[in-house]
């Protein structure tokens, strides 16, 4: 079962907002579109450039955010059978944001370290740890014998056993059969994380003041070079500020999010009391929620509610609305009142504080305006109103919308998104 919002706020924000109420895919299209990335040169397989890009984004027009029938292709082994390394990497990127894919994306990614690409070696190399079983080690040892994906391997086994043996298949067989069969994988990256934690505290900032324009200025249209002196003093001084404290909370972030990214898929239940020991930290909080919300782990609801007592932020709100709880729309509301005649701020940011808004978004950090959006499944405009009058137009609809029907909304749970139902 998958949380949809949270799915994109990881990975699929650029995608149309309500794509997936397209026709379903079919098998057929689907397996078009695999055949098509098997075909690609190995080493020209890239998810940022064509021809894999336009690809991968057919998959995803067709198939996402559930990607069911991709899935249960991929479940095939005739059919994983047919597909190169390459292929097999660049899938996994695409169904491991499903909740329920751990075990077959693991195996795409361990397939991924033989992969003739060297980035996309490095990618399977970087997040195959977090897809990690036990039956896995064997594998990995194997491995060792193999130029080129040794290296990985070696860098693997012990990242993950926290064991500095040395990188021969004899050693490592020794210490398997001699119980390693039964070591802890998890209970050590989770010690390892933490420790890492110990020595890693990040500053949180005023997301407040991030999103929208400062007060006063109601056209975000107009251009910067038009703007008064007084105005344009003011957008340099917040492209200032922008740099300083968003731009530490997000190098922060981009230190240590392969770190816990290491837990976030395995389905230890250990891994949700440590996230849930991280819901009130200023810094790891709101990643901590949407991370739980995405994991389906409804017991944690109660951790980020308490959580959200004294430190109300959107990442909060929108873990605990995907989670069923209602009251997470009206404090949404309210956020966005505080604002409702202001503009996004999307319109004065400067190249460097643009570059920004991809980390952001995918530790679960965006205005309140899009979480209500993507948590009642409907669009109110919010990013077209770039002047006072339109925004405030926006929220009144928004806030209407939510009067009219909070009674009647009922929760999605697959898809962690309130919907109305049909009247009678």
């Amino acid at each position: 079962m998958k949380r949809r919002i949270v799915v994109f706020l990881f990975c699929l924000w650029p995608i149309a907002l309500f794509a997936a109420d397209a026709a379903p895919a079919t098998d057929d299209a689907v397996l078009k579109q695999l055949h098509l990335l098997n075909q690609v040169p190995e080493d020209q397989v890239s998810e940022k450039v064509d021809p894999a890009f336009s690809i991968l984004r057919t998959i995803y027009d067709t198939d996402g955010p559930d990607f069911y029938v991709l899935k249960k292709l991929l479940a095939k082994a005739d059919i994983r059978a047919t597909l190169n390394p390459s292929a097999r990497c660049v899938l996994a990127g695409v169904i491991s944001q499903r909740w329920d894919t751990f075990t077959l994306s693991g195996n795409l990614y361990l397939s991924g370290l033989q992969s003739r690409n060297a980035e996309l070696r490095e990618k399977a190399r970087r997040k195959f740890v977090g897809f990690l079983q036990p039956v896995h080690i064997p594998i990995l040892i194997n491995l060792l014998k193999i130029p080129g994906p040794n290296v990985m391997a070696y860098e693997i086994l012990q990242e993950a056993t926290g064991k500095k043996i040395d990188p021969s298949i004899k050693s490592w067989r020794k210490w398997w059969s001699s119980g390693g069969s039964k070591a802890d994988i998890i209970g050590h990256l989770l010690q390892d994380t933490q420790m890492q934690l110990e020595h890693h505290r990040m500053r949180g900032f005023d997301q407040e003041r991030y999103w929208y324009m400062p007060m006063g200025m109601m056209d975000a249209q107009i251009a910067y070079s038009s703007r008064p002196e007084k105005d344009q003093m003011e957008i340099s001084a917040w492209n200032n500020w922008a740099k300083v404290d968003v731009k530490q909370y997000v190098d922060e972030w981009a230190a240590f999010k392969p770190v816990i990214d290491r837990l976030i898929h395995q389905p230890d239940p250990r891994v949700n009391t440590f996230l849930e020991s991280l819901v009130a930290d200023p810094g790891f909080g709101d990643y901590a929620s949407v991370v739980l919300a995405w994991r389906s782990n409804q017991s944690s609801l109660e951790a980020i509610q308490k959580a959200s007592v004294t430190q109300p932020t959107v990442g909060r709100a929108l873990a605990r609305g995907s989670l069923g709880d209602k009251t997470a729309l009206d404090e949404l509301l309210q956020m966005m009142e505080r604002h409702s005649t202001q503009p996004l701020s999307f319109k004065i940011m400067d190249d460097d504080v643009r570059a920004m808004l991809p980390t952001l978004r995918t530790v679960g950090v965006v205005p309140a305006e899009q979480a209500f959006n993507l948590l009642c499944h409907q669009n109110f405009d919010f990013d077209g109103a770039l002047t006072s009058k339109e925004k405030k137009k926006a929220f009144q609809k928004a806030a209407t919308w939510l009067k009219h029907n909070a009674a009647r909304l009922s929760l999605d749970h697959r898809r962690g998104y309130f919907l109305v139902p049909p009247e009678q």
